[in-house]
């Protein structure tokens, strides 16, 4: 899943929402992360890791990556973690209990807090999330498109994430079907697993 999802599934707790972006950006044990981070952008981290986890084998998941094998390829998985997030925003009603304005807002305080033992490339993301409040602007499939084709030119090589919009639009039905199907399930998978990493000692 991508940066909406993960903020979405953590608890309204800054250093855990951070941990949650930050766990793209880092390696290493969870004990060296904490050692460097802190307990609760740890638990961030570990929650962002069980989630992507749980995502890459649900069978609604795999089926998406599928389906998008003609035009993306192996760029299929890369893809449905953005849309995903699209789908999510423009299903907000059916899963989030705060309005979605209150949400960003409170996101976007979350990660305004500094730490000295940031990477570059996490501050520098979370700097460009911040000046132009972007996360929220997938709901417009143009925009996911927009995102996809600047993922793509992080590659060496040319990647069909170039031109997305066309194969979104093929697959949106079936690509919204298997969003449906698995958000749930991530959402039980997740509640229990926060509790368990805000409680444990």
């Amino acid at each position: 899943m991508n940066f909406v999802a993960h903020l979405f599934l953590s608890p309204p707790n800054d250093s855990f929402r951070v941990g949650s972006i930050l766990a793209d950006f880092t390696m290493g044990t969870i004990e060296t992360l904490t050692e460097t981070y802190g307990t609760d952008i740890a638990r961030g981290i570990r929650h962002h890791r069980e989630v992507d986890r749980f995502t890459d084998t649900h069978d609604a998941v795999v089926h998406s990556v599928k389906a998008l094998q003609t035009p993306f390829g192996l760029y299929g998985s890369i893809v449905v973690d953005v849309i995903f997030d699209h789908f999510l925003l423009t299903r907000w009603n059916d899963y989030a209990r705060i309005r979605k304005d209150l949400f960003f807002a409170s996101v976007y305080q979350s990660l305004s807090l500094p730490h000295p033992a940031y990477p570059p490339r996490f501050t520098a993301t979370i700097d460009r999330i911040l000046e132009r409040r972007w996360l929220n602007t997938y709901e417009k499939l143009e925009n996911v498109a927009y995102a996809l084709m600047r993922i793509g030119e992080r590659f060496n090589r040319p990647t069909p994430l170039k031109d997305a919009l066309p194969g979104l639009q093929t697959h949106y039905a079936v690509l919204e079907q298997d969003f449906i199907r698995f958000f749930p399930d991530l959402q039980d998978f997740s509640e229990p697993l926060v509790e368990t990493l805000l409680y444990e000692k």
